[in-house]
């Protein structure tokens, strides 16, 4: 009997210890499966004045060869936004092409086009992208902005192009947004674009956190989610496909 009470302090210290080693453990389990969840999903949300535009243009012509598919990253059925003056057009390729891509940005005031390049082949698939300020190119507020992205197989035969078009217009942010872009890291900039309706912010912001680490698959699901909003499904399954 006298044997027995050390006996039972030592159980509980050990009952202890293996509880303390076990909450240590599932505490470190529990931050590793939060590390590897992606962050909240972004949602974008389209501006409340109904702006006209939107996407047109995509597919092949089904003529001869087959050709790739191209899209605008813009919205569905409205004009895109950007906070910026030098904003950044992104477009997709569905697979290598050894054509020229031609892009056109024009508004409804200038009789020439404000670019007009030729983006020579090899182009390889996946989502591709448009530096305005590359060609020292501003937008100026409140204008309506047509761009396109032209595959010309034959620059005898234009018909024979494969075009897709958007429409984007430059709108100065909210001072809430501003107070809150001046905290914010790429991704949260990219939620808080994503909810005032600047489309084509969004893309940008998501596309850059990409570019810097493009092996993390969570950022391509993020894009992803946010083309398939507006309807750009062959854009977010290239994205969801990419390892």
């Amino acid at each position: 009997m006298k044997d027995s009470a050390p006996h039972h302090r030592q159980g509980i210290i050990g009952l202890t210890l293996a509880w303390l080693v076990c909450g240590i453990l599932w505490g470190y389990c529990l931050l590793q499966s939060t590390d590897a969840q992606p962050a909240d999903t972004i949602t974008y949300r389209p501006p409340k004045r109904g702006a006209p535009g939107g996407r047109e243009g995509a597919g092949t012509r089904g003529i001869g060869e087959p050709l790739p598919t191209l899209a605008v990253l813009a919205p569905q059925d409205h004009t895109g936004l950007t906070a910026q003056e030098q904003p950044v057009l992104y477009w997709y390729l569905s697979q290598e092409t050894r054509y020229p891509v031609e892009v056109i940005l024009t508004d409804r005031q200038s009789v020439k086009p404000l670019l007009s390049i030729q983006l020579n082949p090899p182009l390889q698939p996946g989502i591709q992208r448009v530096r305005l300020a590359d060609y020292n190119i501003r937008l100026a507020p409140g204008v309506l902005y047509k761009w396109s992205v032209s595959l010309v197989p034959n620059p005898a035969q234009r018909s024979r192009d494969v075009m897709t078009a958007g429409t984007i217009e430059r709108s100065e942010p909210s001072n809430e947004l501003r107070g809150q872009l001046v905290q914010a890291n790429k991704m949260t900039s990219a939620g808080l674009y994503a909810k005032d309706g600047f489309w084509y912010d969004t893309i940008a912001a998501l596309s850059e956190l990409i570019d810097a680490a493009p092996q993390d698959t969570t950022l391509r699901q993020q894009r992803a989610t946010v083309l398939d909003q507006e309807g750009l499904t062959e854009a977010a399954v290239y994205d969801r496909q990419r390892k």
